[in-house]
């Protein structure tokens, strides 16, 4: 059997209270955190090009919008998260990271970033490896991976992997675009919108290349 049967299924009554709003806030502040982060980047300039776009985009929406953003079941930051070869054959004890694309956040950034979604992540895999998938876009292996990282594992990694963080889709402004659109035009009382369209575009992410 290949092993993308072994993928997960957006079922959120399989683990409800990860699903709760109460157990979603750390997710949420996550989130918006990072929309502040890109904001201030852009603001004090000058920042990469992707960055800077993102930037300007995120920053004439209201708090209002941005937390409408920020409150989705999805990690708005992504840390190669899908690449198995990244997380499943790094070598935590001795330190040696595959090479990957750099951050395109200052380094600060990335290590505050970096230490609050790999906490995250880890806590999120030890309980619902399902709802680390969905969450986090991770593939079932890595999900794996993080649910067995110790607290000092987690430091360390949150130091020598803090430059995979960034923006998810970051380098896809029109993907942003249809977020922004879904959370300005969708009423308030109809936030789900929001979510599924962005758990639509993180299970594109999921799909098996053809």
């Amino acid at each position: 059997m290949e092993e993308w049967d072994d993928l997960p299924h957006v079922n959120t009554h399989s683990s409800p209270r990860w699903f709760d709003p109460e157990a979603l806030r750390p997710l949420h502040n996550l989130n918006h955190r990072l929309f502040e982060v890109v904001i201030d980047e852009w603001r004090r300039g000058p920042a990469p090009p992707d960055i800077a776009t993102l930037g300007a985009k995120l920053a004439r929406l209201d708090d209002g919008l941005l937390w409408r953003l920020a409150r989705v079941p999805v990690c708005w930051i992504d840390a190669e998260f899908s690449r198995e070869e990244g997380w499943t054959e790094t070598d935590a004890s001795t330190g040696t990271v595959p090479t990957l694309p750099d951050c395109p956040l200052p380094r600060a950034r990335a290590l505050e970033l970096a230490g609050v979604t790999f906490a995250l992540a880890a806590a999120t895999a030890k309980e619902s490896r399902e709802t680390a998938c969905i969450m986090f876009g991770m593939r079932p292996k890595v999900a794996d991976s993080f649910a067995r990282f110790s607290v000092e594992t987690l430091h360390r990694l949150g130091q020598t992997h803090a430059h995979w963080v960034r923006p998810r889709w970051y380098e896809t402004p029109q993907d942003w675009d249809r977020m922004i659109a879904t959370a300005e035009h969708a009423d308030v009382a109809r936030l789900p919108p929001v979510s599924l369209r962005v758990l639509n575009r993180m299970l594109a992410d999921l799909e098996p290349a053809t």
